[in-house]
């Protein structure tokens, strides 16, 4: 592997995300009853980055390109304090890919449980990516309290990083993608709320992340399950639907409904069987929904309309286009960068869903959760990244058969209050159907 070799096209559009008042990162806080061990972390961390090379390199610009610099000599700074677990997540901070890596650690224990928060600069890593780490992590951890031996990890393949495909549209996807596209960029969308954004200010506002969490019980999952497949959708289609309904009512509520267009992005794996042995790394590409305010009043057809619309979105294979036409802008050095950092909305709210972790993970579990040495992994708490006018950032994940869900807002557009009563009306579609 190469010391040195190009960023991709999204790894550079989220390194130029990357603003002091919006960190380009996205975080995970693990929860666990009992008190991790310093050593055995430290150790953990240490052996796991060495797997995943992006977590710890930086970038440089050599002429025009840039380019990434694997580092093999680095030092991560865990930082550790002790108080109540459940509270809000700790500071985060911009991390500057020039001079130090894109992964930082707090713990937060107290006498009989832990909280492990991690944030990953977007530009490193994906969801998918950040769950591969996390998987190594717990297994190496593990191995420090003296779990079974050999603990064998899977094997990675480090020379894939510099060689991922770049994305490109086939023949037959070529009037649809253009179609898409055309819509995107004609339709201006509205944020959730009008606000302010300081593009420019030197930090977040104090307190930054500001995030909302609740875990689904089991029968409350099942439920879900069982709702989305007896009215023949995905789940996807089914939770996307309802945070569209929720966002249509939360703004009604507060005299918000403008006409203009709604727009939900949602990132898309592009990941294939070839990239199995892959580090962690960023294999992505997105779409996105535009719907006004009509569009809300039967929430049956705004169901059925959605389902059709990924529908076709997977079966043309549309995930890729964003990338591939990101890519053209490279032909003219700079434009990527302006077309990125304008003061302008480019989406509404952002909808991922980080699908079932850890379940396959080889370590001992009880009652569905993972055992890792001295600690049980309770649940795990997926934020995901603020752009500027993206108000609030939606993330669902599955882990031991509960459905988790977070809702990472923007303290500059939302006051607190607003922010729950929207998390709560989401909350309680998604409960009560």
């Amino acid at each position: 592997m190469r010391s040195v070799f190009p960023l991709t096209i999204l790894e550079e559009c989220y390194y130029w995300e990357d603003l002091p008042a919006y960190p380009c990162s996205w975080f995970a806080r693990l929860r666990f009853s009992g008190c991790l061990e310093r050593t055995g972390l430290k150790t953990a961390v240490l052996s796991t980055l060495r797997r995943h090379p992006l977590l710890t390199a930086n970038v440089q610009m050599v002429g025009k390109q840039l380019q990434w610099l694997i580092v093999d000599d680095f030092d991560p700074v865990i930082r550790w304090e002790t108080g109540p677990i459940g509270g809000a997540f700790p500071p985060a901070r911009q991390q500057d890919l020039q001079r130090e890596m894109g992964i930082d650690f707090h713990v937060r224990t107290d006498t009989t449980a832990s909280e492990l928060t991690i944030q990953f600069h977007h530009a490193c890593c994906d969801g998918t990516g950040g769950c591969q780490f996390i998987s190594d992590l717990l297994r190496g951890y593990a191995a420090t309290c003296g779990a079974p031996s050999p603990l064998e990890l899977p094997p990675l393949d480090r020379d894939r990083l510099e060689g991922r495909p770049k994305f490109k549209i086939a023949p037959r996807q070529l009037a649809a993608g253009l179609w898409r596209t055309a819509k995107f960029v004609m339709r201006t969308p509205v944020p959730v709320i009008p606000h302010r954004v300081g593009l420019h200010d030197e930090a977040p506002p104090e307190g930054f992340p500001t995030v909302l969490c609740y875990t689904f019980d089991e029968e409350t999952t099942a439920r879900v399950q069982k709702r989305s497949q007896a009215l023949a959708v995905t789940l996807n289609d089914l939770l996307a639907t309802d945070l569209f309904l929720a966002l249509a009512t939360w703004r009604s509520n507060h005299n918000l409904e403008d006409g203009g267009w709604l727009r939900m992005m949602i990132p898309v794996n592009l990941r294939t069987i070839g990239d199995k042995h892959l580090p962690a790394a960023n294999v992505l590409g997105g779409t996105h929904l535009d719907r006004r305010q009509p569009d809300f009043a039967d929430a049956a057809r705004l169901l059925r309309s959605v389902h059709e619309e990924m529908a076709f979105i997977k079966r043309w294979d549309l995930g890729r286009c964003f990338v591939a036409l990101a890519e053209q802008c490279r032909r003219w050095p700079g434009l990527l960068e302006r077309l990125i950092r304008t003061d302008k909305c480019r989406m509404s709210i952002m909808f991922s869903n980080v699908g079932k972790v850890l379940k396959r993970l080889p370590l001992p579990h009880h009652k569905g959760r993972v055992v890792a040495g001295n600690v049980t992994l309770e649940g795990i708490d997926f934020v995901g990244t603020l752009h500027p006018y993206l108000g609030v950032n939606a993330v669902v994940a599955w882990y031991a058969n509960r459905l988790s869900l977070t809702l990472h807002y923007d303290q500059r557009a939302l006051s607190k209050e607003q922010a729950t009563d929207l998390f709560d009306i989401y909350r309680r579609r998604i409960q009560e159907g």
